[in-house]
């Protein structure tokens, strides 16, 4: 992640789709149970793994550069709030398959997508919310994302690897 990113006073939340047959244990530290009307987002994206990201090969590190260095932003139109959506779709199978990230913005329509870009839908459902605050902000998410998986099967949570998407409060800083 580039180093134009605020460590301090950064805050990630992000919201996983929860399967519909099972209910979540609301005590879980730090996680709320909401519902989310879908939404569209505009951005860019790239296809990973779990594991090419913990490789050393981080195709989304790589994403959150090309971010900043070629200022995708400020070309997103239609934008609803300065916040930056990453959006985790199309799974193959669970958080050990190949999933497709885009990072970008929230919009009110997906008119006029830019070059080089790509519009994609979070679906409305059942969200399992988790928030993070402070801390390097690639780090703390992956620890954010680490606890998520701590609490997945046989545990309380029980994901439908939909969409799942976090909302970066902070965002990019010149």
């Amino acid at each position: 992640m580039p180093s134009s990113l605020r460590a301090s006073g950064f805050v990630a939340c992000t919201a996983v789709l929860l399967s519909a047959l099972f209910p979540v244990m609301a005590e879980e530290m730090n996680l709320v149970k909401l519902h989310v009307d879908s939404f569209s987002v505009i951005g860019i994206e790239t296809r990973t793994t779990n594991a090419q990201e913990a490789s050393g090969e981080s195709a989304i590190g790589k994403l959150w550069s090309r971010l900043a260095s070629e200022d995708f932003l400020s070309r997103i139109p239609h934008r609803v709030d300065p916040h930056i959506i990453a959006v985790y779709s199309d799974y193959e199978s669970d958080k050990n398959g190949p999933y497709t990230f885009t990072l970008g913005a929230k919009v009110s329509s997906t008119q006029d997508i830019p070059a080089g870009m790509v519009s994609r839908k979070v679906i409305s459902g059942e969200y399992a919310m988790f928030t993070a605050q402070g801390g390097a902000p690639p780090q703390m998410t992956v620890d954010l994302w680490k606890h998520i998986w701590s609490l997945e099967k046989p545990g309380p949570l029980h994901r439908a690897y939909k969409t799942d998407f976090e909302v970066h409060y902070d965002g990019l800083e010149a």
